[in-house]
């Protein structure tokens, strides 16, 4: 008979599983607490959380969440980042972590808007511009034949002032 805390966990992590834009399945091993609690509040800087899953619990939530293939990647000892924020920023938030914690955190794979992701296909993800920066080329790419537009016709209508005060003056002159 499964205990109450058991159940909870269940519809908690059916739910995550359901409605969680991106999920990352990590394997760690010998990290301690403080670098975990270190791990957390960097993930949670990008609107990640970050938590360690009993396996079991997971399984039977992938199947109520109909997500069978999720179970594939959760194995050994596991924990989740999950996330509705930028999929790429939260992937550099946590390469990043690892590197510079130097924690022996493994990519097991994930899911990103319900299709299944490789350990490579994160990687690459992490490696993306964060969605702010995408925006920021983009608006900057629409600005730029505008700014040129506007320069080229500052400099006809500065030619023409031009020719129009030579005239004047040539026929003050006159």
């Amino acid at each position: 008979m499964p205990s109450k805390k058991n159940i909870e966990q269940l519809e908690e992590l059916t739910g995550i599983f359901k409605n969680t834009d991106y999920l990352i399945s990590t394997q760690y091993n010998d990290v301690s607490a403080n670098d975990m609690v270190g791990l957390r509040k960097m993930l949670n800087s990008v609107g990640a959380k970050y938590r360690i899953i009993k396996n079991n619990i997971a399984h039977l939530a992938a199947d109520s969440a109909n997500l069978p293939e999720l179970k594939e990647i959760i194995t050994g000892t596991c924990a989740i980042l999950v996330t509705n924020e930028d999929p790429a920023q939260s992937s550099k938030m946590l390469f990043k972590s690892i590197k510079d914690q130097n924690l022996e955190i493994n990519i097991l794979g994930g899911i990103l808007n319900g299709d299944v992701l490789s350990t490579d296909s994160v990687k690459e993800l992490s490696k993306l511009p964060s969605k702010d920066e995408l925006i920021a080329q983009a608006i900057g790419q629409i600005g730029s034949p505008i700014t040129g537009f506007v320069f080229t016709l500052s400099s006809q209508i500065s030619s023409l002032v031009s020719v129009l005060t030579n005239i004047s003056e040539t026929k003050q002159q006159t």
